[in-house]
């Protein structure tokens, strides 16, 4: 008997129907692969689109916000007759529309889709080949103004030194609008930061304050009539009150808000953290390092270069003048806020503290050598209570500081 007569055969017309369902599965997975993979990238680019198209309405939006408030706050600086603060305005303007520009290339993928709301038009092209060149421009035209004036007084070693000085400022300057000179620059000012619209505004300012000191110093018999013939006090409350207000939106802006950073995150890139023990512990110890400090260099630039210690304890008078006591919490609490803002929330963690100490520094060029050197030693000190707790501990201990100094000074 045959044991297989119950299993039917396969036949060829079997196999290949069979086959014909496999490939026709197949073909359904495929396919379904198909959908489904397209699905996912059409949604990875709407939201990429969405993505993009909140970036570039922030930066818009941010740009308008700022727009109205340097307008506004420079007619208004003008009208109270405080310069000084339209120019941190105008600034402040600048630094919001670098960073507008940054945040748009950060979020662009390549995709032409997709970076469609980040592209500049015709008008964002010429401001990103413009802009980048005025703060060069404005510091030569500043520095040629300055040497030429040098050049208008009596011969003398300073006044000549002073005259070629600025005039070799006014190449560097015209130098930096050069692209490879900037990155360059800033290699060694930020640290190889990445050559952004943001970086390169920050080397230019930069490196015009690093050149301000010694034509200043060399000059500065001459800067002194100026100061001491000038009809308002070189401190008073509503200048301190405008400065204060330039300098925290010059630091606002340096770091992006509205642009590129909402209020929350300014906050924390500025390092404007809550002060708890341990930040009243390094504030106390901040604050007794840099009293000691300034009492030592005070006391031997008094024992060992008398001329010198006349000078800036004279330029110290003259500042502080005759302010009441809210005069001198105002003089406190604006050098203390806004310098601590600008140097050590929005500047050192680009430069570093040493850096930032230096340009703190040649940012004070009212006082001698010996003065700026002093101030140095106070910068690298608060720069330390800035990396050691954070920037609201340094406004502390700079405030506290200023404030026992100028009582000091007017008593």
């Amino acid at each position: 008997m045959d044991m297989n007569q119950g299993t039917p055969m396969p036949t060829p017309e079997a196999d290949a129907a069979s086959d014909a369902q496999a490939s026709e599965a197949a073909a359904a997975e495929a396919a379904e692969a198909a959908r489904a993979e397209a699905l996912r990238v059409a949604t990875a680019r709407d939201e990429t689109l969405r993505a993009a198209r909140a970036v570039g309405g922030m930066a818009h939006q941010g740009l308008m916000r700022w727009t109205a408030l340097v307008f506004l706050g420079s007619l208004a600086s003008f009208a109270a007759g405080r310069p000084d603060a339209a120019l941190f305005l105008a600034v402040a303007g600048m630094f919001a529309l670098c960073h507008s520009w940054d945040a748009r290339d950060r979020a662009r993928t390549g995709d032409p889709f997709t970076d469609g709301p980040l592209i500049p038009g015709d008008v964002g092209h010429a401001l990103r080949l413009g802009v980048p060149l005025l703060t060069p421009l404005i510091g030569a035209i500043f520095y040629f103004g300055f040497g030429t004036y040098a050049r208008t007084l009596d011969t003398s070693p300073a006044h000549v030194a002073a005259s070629n000085w600025c005039f070799a400022a006014v190449l560097l300057c015209l130098a930096l609008a050069i692209p490879t000179v900037t990155r360059a620059v800033a290699r060694v000012l930020l640290r190889g930061s990445p050559a952004t619209h943001t970086v390169r505004l920050t080397t230019s300012l930069s490196v015009l304050v690093l050149l301000l000191p010694v034509p200043v110093r060399l000059l500065f018999d001459e800067f002194l009539n100026v100061l001491t013939t000038q009809s308002r006090p070189l401190a008073d409350v509503g200048g301190l009150v405008a400065q204060l207000i330039g300098e925290v939106l010059f630091a606002a802006a340096a770091v992006g808000l509205w642009v590129a950073r909402d209020l929350r995150a300014v906050r924390d890139r500025l390092g404007l953290g809550r002060m708890g023990t341990r930040e009243w512990l390094v504030a106390a110890a901040g604050l007794a390092a840099v009293i000691g400090l300034n009492s030592g260099m005070e006391w031997f630039e008094r024992t060992h270069l008398h001329n010198l210690w006349a000078e800036d304890q004279a330029m110290g008078k003259l500042i502080v003048g005759e302010l009441s006591l809210a005069g001198v919490l105002a003089l406190g609490v604006s050098a203390g806020v806004g310098e601590e803002l600008l140097v050590r929330g929005a500047l050192q963690p680009r430069v570093g503290v040493m850096w930032a100490s230096v340009l703190f520094a040649a940012g004070h060029v009212q006082y001698t050598w010996f003065g700026m050197l002093t101030i140095l030693l106070l910068g690298l000190a608060l720069g330390l209570v800035r990396r050691f707790a954070n920037t609201t501990t340094a406004i502390t201990v700079h405030a506290l500081y200023d404030i026992v100094a100028a009582i000091g000074t007017t008593s």
